[in-house]
């Protein structure tokens, strides 16, 4: 159920994402159909998208836990443990 939640969103949520800023894009566009006007909406799409993925990725610096592993010292062997353990000196 979690994998196909998962999955399901994963389409939505980049269909969405593209209608929505192909819908800026046509705003900023309005009715002309020139090139230096689908550039220019283009151009704003773009950057909503650039801003969109600096946003994410600024949230999830700051919510993924950072892991730090400390690796414990080697602990010394002595003889008496070699000799238990059954193995020659």
């Amino acid at each position: 159920m979690a994998s196909g939640l998962m999955n399901s969103s994963r389409q939505l949520g980049g269909s969405v994402g593209l209608a929505a800023l192909a819908t800026v894009a046509a705003h900023r566009t309005g009715t002309a159909t020139g090139p230096a006007a689908l550039n220019d909406g283009y151009a704003l799409g773009l950057a909503v998208a650039a801003a969109l993925f600096v946003l994410a990725a600024g949230v999830a610096i700051g919510v993924l836990p950072r892991r730090r592993t400390v690796t414990p010292p080697p602990r010394p062997t002595t003889t008496a443990e070699t000799e238990l353990e059954g193995t020659p000196s």
